[in-house]
């Protein structure tokens, strides 16, 4: 298959260059965000980050612009529209071989922020509390994302990364598995591949994987939300992923290809029409992950191997209506073979065959129509799934031999409503509804085990009110969530509300603060599921300097006032520290447990200008719980303190004429505490032969100090208007620091061992735009 893939992607390749020669342009359309009309006479103004030269334009009666003839580089772009406040969009990167298409929601804000994110979607009036956005541009530059959004967000103040291994987000003091991913505006289920990466139990997690299964080539901007999030979102304790996919050139076809020692990653965008009314965008990834077990890098001796296929079709109508069909399918797997020779054995897993095996599905459609001139409605249909199997077995020790399958769907649908009332009030509303189904059979020779099986829906209609003082200076964000859980006719209603204010230009101070909820973990039994439920409040100042800055600083406090705790008997067990899924556990909860997170977050970033950029942050908080002993403990994920600096300088030259050439080198630098851990009771363990935690004393061990350095080193090229090219090498962990990720009992050495967290992880890849 391999010989065969690579006979026939070298004519292919050069009939694909052939087609997509064309000029260095950037154009788009400017819109109202709050009715999504077009803005005609819009006054336009590029500036290029390497010199003073600038250009200018104005939106024509379709809201378009365009500006040509551009040389490849980064740029600023400035918007100023009658009535609205100036908006300053930054890091445009221009290439060669590309065309960039921007599709402005121009808000009509209070002192809007120089903004970094240009997201066709995002037609918000404000941008919320706690919200990081994260854009295509920098999951491309940050060094070791792996072109993941979720990695690229353990850039920024109180989110730190619980396993190299994965992407799984602990999200200020909160588990992994309390966050939700968005796409198009609708939940799915988790779209990460390996799913099962860094685990202690080797299973499943409900929101982390190895790698999203999204490429960056087909994700729009993203955001991630960390706390006290607006009425429209709900059903998430934690935070939540909302993502987008970017729609095709709609006027000329263009292609991607990049390799690496990762993984090979194919693109292709164009036209579906001469009319210009359609696109097309379809990207599909193929991992070569075993080249980099054969240069000697572990991954625990396994053999891992994912790929997926995604598409967006975009349309719009005669009258200002858009159509979108979305989908993605993957798979993944990693197998794990017994060592045949006995001298090579030195641990238990050693003795086993280990295959596991992921298959997931989505599909939507999404259709929007502007309401007169004051609104817009939008329809979002989804269907997702996800389907896990392990199995692991041994010849030497059949008893240990075990089997799981779990499934997990949904089917989503949204409606938003967002209208304008005047030039200081704005509703927007709407409901979401999900069909979950969940099962989950193991069978295990130590253990009984009961067959998990949910089907339910869940319904949330929310309600949001923006108001703004004729001075501009005031905006209030007041809204109701709610959220209808069938399950013990639970049902929550979350008020919501954040008042901002700006104090002078550039400075702004917000207070927000509101109640969340969340389903329980899908594993447990249906007499044991619930609703978690949350109070959430935060402060921030923001200083959104005149040049590249931008200074900011939060406190956030949390209280779970509803969390599952052991019903049966006193004990420090609790749901706030359960990441995984459990499917070993058949516990009877009561939901009076309580939880509390408090912290602030410092941010000083600079933009990137002149070449060079910097984000440094620090998180300093407290993540604690209170089981059904009614004793207040540290969770498994009080590090107390997260500190990341990312920084990177880019230098650029003209070979000649036309032709570009530059050199970039980015680091970052991650340092947190350790997790906890519940101390392992050596003897149990060995009379059990498996790992036995004493429960008694929570999660009283903390692990050693997180340290970890990411370089990124590039070269990139712009040959005139044919294509642009990317050499860049990674290195995760460039000092190699063995990092803990979890203490356990082996019965081969009897004796407790120590997982470590990955070595050092290189990425050599080679990209081409055209």
């Amino acid at each position: 298959m391999k010989i065969i893939a690579t006979r026939a992607t070298f004519p292919l390749f050069f009939i694909l260059l052939a087609l997509g020669l064309h000029a260095q342009t950037l154009r788009g359309t400017v819109r109202d965000a709050s009715g999504g009309e077009v803005l005609a006479g819009a006054d336009l103004l590029l500036t290029g980050q390497r010199d003073s030269i600038f250009r200018t334009a104005i939106s024509d009666e379709k809201g378009a612009f365009l500006f040509d003839d551009l040389r490849p580089g980064y740029y600023t772009l400035k918007v100023n529209y009658g009535g609205f406040r100036p908006m300053v969009l930054r890091e445009i990167n221009i290439a060669g071989g590309k065309e960039s298409v921007l599709d402005i929601a121009y808000n009509q804000n209070v002192d809007l922020p120089l903004l970094t994110i240009v997201n066709t979607s995002d037609r918000r009036p404000v941008q919320p509390l706690g919200e990081i956005p994260l854009t295509r541009e920098q999951t491309l530059r940050f060094p070791a994302t792996f072109f993941d959004p979720a990695r690229l967000a353990m850039a920024y103040p109180g989110v730190m990364n619980n396993d190299d291994q994965a992407n799984g987000m602990v999200i200020r003091g909160n588990s992994p598995a309390s966050l939700r991913w968005r796409l198009e505006g609708v939940d799915i289920v988790n779209p990460n591949h390996l799913t099962n990466a860094g685990t202690f139990g080797d299973r499943p997690t409900a929101a982390a994987g190895g790698v999203l299964m999204f490429s960056a080539q087909l994700l729009d901007n993203s955001s991630l939300l960390t706390g006290s999030y607006p009425a429209g979102y709900g059903e998430a304790i934690g935070g939540v992923m909302d993502m987008n996919l970017r729609s095709g050139n709609n006027r000329q076809h263009e292609f991607t290809a990049q390799a690496g020692l990762i993984g090979l990653d194919l693109a292709a965008e164009g036209p579906l029409s001469q009319r210009e009314n359609g696109s097309y965008l379809v990207n599909y990834r193929y991992s070569t992950v075993g080249l980099l077990g054969q240069m000697g890098v572990s991954f625990g001796d396994e053999d891992i191997r994912f790929q997926d296929l995604s598409f967006k079709l975009h349309f719009t109508g005669n009258r200002g209506g858009e159509w979108s069909l979305f989908g993605l399918g993957g798979l993944s797997k990693n197998i794990f073979t017994h060592k045949t020779d006995s001298a090579e054995v030195e641990a238990f897993k050693d003795f086993f065959d280990i295959d596991y095996s992921s298959k997931t599905g989505i599909i939507g459609i999404s259709h929007q129509l502007p309401l007169s001139r004051r609104g817009w409605i939008k329809f979002t249909a989804a269907a997702s799934g996800q389907s896990n199997e392990r199995t692991s077995v041994s010849d030497a020790f059949e008893d240990f031999d075990s089997s799981d399958e779990l499934n997990e769907s949904k089917i989503s649908g949204a409606a938003t409503l967002s209208y304008r009332f005047g030039p200081q009030i704005r509703l927007m509303g709407g409901a979401m509804v999900n069909r979950q189904r969940y099962s989950a059979n193991s069978t295990d020779r130590r253990m009984p085990l009961e067959r998990i099986e949910h089907t339910f829906a869940t319904a949330q209609p929310w309600l949001s009110l923006y108001w703004k003082s004729k001075s501009e200076k005031t905006l209030v964000n007041a809204g109701l969530h709610s959220l209808f859980f069938p399950y013990k006719d639970r049902s929550a209603l979350e008020p919501r509300v954040s008042i901002t204010q700006t104090l002078t230009p550039g400075h702004r101070l917000t207070v927000s603060g509101g109640l969340f909820s969340q389903v329980a973990p899908l594993w447990l039994s249906k007499d044991a599921l619930d609703l978690l439920r949350s109070w959430q409040a935060g402060l921030r100042y923001s200083w959104n300097a005149e040049n590249e800055w931008t200074l900011s600083g939060e406190l956030f406090y949390q209280k779970t006032t509803e969390t599952g705790v052991d019903a049966g008997f006193a004990s420090s067990y609790s749901l706030l520290n359960e990441s995984e899924y459990n499917i070993f556990e058949g516990k009877m909860l009561v939901y009076d447990g309580l939880g509390r997170n408090a912290g602030i977050e410092l941010n000083a970033e600079r933009y990137l200008s002149d070449g060079w950029f910097l984000l440094l942050n620090t998180t300093l908080f407290k993540s604690e719980y209170r089981g059904s002993d009614e004793v207040w403990r540290s969770t498994r994920w009080d590090s107390r303190r997260i500190i990341n600096l990312t920084a990177g300088k880019e230098w650029q030259r003209d070979k000649r004429p036309g032709q570009v050439r530059s050199f970039g080198l980015n680091g970052r630098i991650g340092l947190a505490g350790g997790l906890r851990a519940m101390p392992i009771d050596a003897l149990a363990s060995e009379a059990a032969g498996m790992t036995v935690f004493d429960a008694g004393e929570g999660f009283s061990v903390q692990q050693k100090d997180y340290f970890r350095l990411d370089i990124r080193i590039y070269w990139k090229r712009s040959l005139g208007d044919r294509r642009n090219s990317t050499f860049a090498m990674d290195f995760q962990n460039a000092t190699m620091q063995e990092n803990e990720a979890y203490r356990y009992y082996d019965p081969f050495t009897l004796q407790v061992e120590t997982k470590k967290q990955l070595g050092l992880i290189p990425n050599i890849s080679w990209r081409l735009e055209f």
